[in-house]
């Protein structure tokens, strides 16, 4: 399983591997019913603490993306849909307070979105 993990991201770690874990399952790289590498092989491979990746796969439980199976380890038990719901969603709280922080500068909604559409042009996001 390959994560694209950025050790100077402002974004956590933990959210990274979410992050990651919700690209595979959208891009069917894995599927309902899969288990995910255990929590001390995937945080030897990407070099991080295990409790990092603890948090993660307790975060996609508490989502119901997993299941914690005893002895086992996690298995996927969700579809896509629910994953782009979960992703929206947390689209909706990263954006929320950079538009606040916009808007206080007076910067409108249409800028806003000029910006944001240039750049998904660009592919530089």
């Amino acid at each position: 399983m390959w994560f694209n993990i950025n050790m100077r991201s402002p974004v956590p770690i933990y959210k990274q591997i979410k992050r990651n874990i919700y690209k595979l399952l959208l891009r069917g790289e894995i599927k309902d019913g899969e288990m995910l590498p255990s929590i001390r092989d995937l945080a030897s491979s990407i070099r991080v603490n295990p409790n990092t990746v603890a948090r993660s796969y307790r975060e996609m439980e508490s989502e119901g993306i997993v299941v914690a199976r005893q002895g086992l380890g996690y298995m996927i038990i969700t579809n896509r849909n629910q994953i782009r719901k979960i992703i929206l969603e947390e689209l909706k709280k990263d954006l929320s307070d950079y538009l606040i922080r916009y808007q206080k500068l007076g910067v409108t909604l249409d800028e806003v979105l000029e910006v944001i559409k240039t750049l998904w042009k660009e592919n530089k996001v």
